[in-house]
């Protein structure tokens, strides 16, 4: 099977910089790729809060549920090193967004991992999938950037 390639954001909206811990290293003494995930949902969550938003939903506005999840690793990750992970829109549909992560090790800048997920937003209380908040579509046609380091 050929691999897949998952280009950086182009355009960063947020980036926060996380450490690697011991419970994030699997049997080879690197990141684990389970762990990585825990790492872009920390993003993913940060990204949200900056629009006023969150993964389950709260005072009227929609959550999100992962459509699709895909990764590309590039390199290994170590116990202690920092890693900024940057996120930025790379689509929007009628219910969902995608979003790309890269993530980098800080000191020397180089490339861990890329990612991609698809963000369907979705009204935890209906049960039923919805639009895009306006607030979202109003920040993309706007160009407007809330990246936080």
């Amino acid at each position: 099977m050929p691999r897949i390639k998952i280009e950086p954001p182009a355009h960063v909206e947020y980036s926060v910089t996380l450490q690697v811990r011991a419970s994030d290293l699997n049997y080879g003494g690197h990141l684990a790729n389970h762990a990585l995930l825990t790492l872009l949902q920390e993003a993913r969550l940060g990204w949200l809060a900056s629009h006023g938003l969150s993964e389950t939903g709260a005072d009227g506005h929609p959550g999100i549920i992962l459509g699709d999840l895909a990764v590309c690793f590039a390199s290994e990750a170590f116990l202690g090193e920092q890693l900024a992970i940057d996120v930025g829109v790379a689509e929007y549909t009628r219910v969902a967004v995608a979003l790309r992560y890269a993530v980098r090790e800080v000191a020397t800048a180089r490339l861990v991992a890329t990612a991609s997920t698809s963000c369907v937003f979705f009204d935890y209380h209906s049960r039923k999938v919805v639009p895009v908040p306006q607030s979202l579509k109003s920040t993309q046609s706007s160009g407007t950037s809330a990246a936080s380091r």
